[in-house]
């Protein structure tokens, strides 16, 4: 199996310098790139070519290594003095060990076990140019990692977010479905949409983590949606009808008589609608608040009020 040209694959010639090979590479991959090519297999089996052998010349050692010995040189555990030394004495083999080339990697293990074993042809091994083949194993593109951030009602009812990446392969922009619920920090996994594969591995995936904007009154636990419903004195103690927001928009909340400070109230099938999932219900906490500022007329008015208890509110306040 003959080595492949990678230089010619970049459309640069083999004294190119960084600067050259890193501008054709970035011409090549927004030319080929999936994206621009869809459905077309072979723009994308050239973008994986074009990709993998700038991963190779762009590295000075690796580069080094491919100048000297070919593709095999790019093997982990290949030992170039040990493959000198062999080339050299190779004419009838004689105790030479393919393993000690490549670290032990080539030995098969256990008395003769196929674990591990690696076939080569001695022909391409040791003929023409001393450059030989060597198994090109699929391997899956790295994860990339992002962040995307919502503002808290976009994180409640879902939302599409448009994002621009930018990676070695070039920059993409990217449709993204937020969906309904996600928690600040959550994480979104979208497969496929990462590194590209080298020798025809999948691509890599990309993750998302999710930063959800604070809400002044709002809160989201599990499928639950949690709103603070600030109420008077008065509201508390006759009982009152007020408005609350939910996803669906705003509903009349009844305020029991003698309700506390605290209280919970449940809006059932008013909180968040998963996928797949029953849609949660709305939890409003009551918060009992008073006037800002100071009015003797109030103070009066809330003096009738505490006149009005007829025990210590803080009776059995102990630790």
């Amino acid at each position: 199996m003959a080595d492949r040209d990678l230089y010619k694959i970049l459309e640069v010639s083999r004294d190119a310098s960084p600067e050259e090979i890193k501008k054709s590479y970035r011409r090549l991959a927004k030319k080929l790139h999936p994206d621009r090519n869809p459905d077309d297999k072979a723009a994308e089996e050239r973008f994986k070519d074009v990709s993998s052998a700038y991963a190779v010349v762009s590295d000075a050692e690796k580069r080094k290594l491919y100048d000297q010995f070919g593709e095999m040189g790019l093997r982990e555990g290949f030992d170039p003095e040990a493959y000198q030394a062999a080339t050299q004495g190779a004419g009838g083999f004689g105790g030479f060990d393919v393993g000690d080339i490549f670290g032990g990697s080539a030995r098969g293990r256990g008395g003769g076990s196929q674990q591990g074993h690696v076939e080569f042809n001695f022909e391409d091994l040791f003929g023409g140019r001393g450059r030989g083949a060597y198994v090109r194993a699929p391997q899956k593109g790295a994860d990339l990692r992002s962040e995307v951030a919502v503002d808290f009602r976009e994180a409640v009812l879902g939302c599409q977010r448009e994002l621009s990446l930018r990676s070695s392969e070039g920059e993409r922009t990217l449709k993204v479905r937020i969906p309904a619920g996600v928690r600040n920090g959550g994480k979104i996994r979208l497969r496929g949409q990462g590194g590209l594969g080298v020798h025809g591995g999948p691509a890599g995936d990309l993750v998302l983590e999710v930063k959800v904007r604070k809400h002044p009154y709002f809160s989201i636990r599990g499928k639950q949606l949690h709103v603070r419903v600030p109420v008077t004195p008065l509201e508390a103690y006759a009982g009152a009808k007020v408005s609350v927001p939910t996803p669906e928009g705003a509903v009349q909340l009844s305020i029991p008589a003698g309700s506390q400070n605290g209280s919970k109230l449940r809006l059932r099938g008013k909180g968040i609608q998963q996928k797949g999932k029953p849609k949660g219900d709305l939890i409003a906490h009551l918060e009992i608040v008073v006037p800002e500022g100071h009015s003797p007329e109030v103070e009066e008015a809330l003096k009738t009020v505490q006149d009005a208890f007829e025990k210590d509110p803080r009776e059995g306040l102990e630790l």
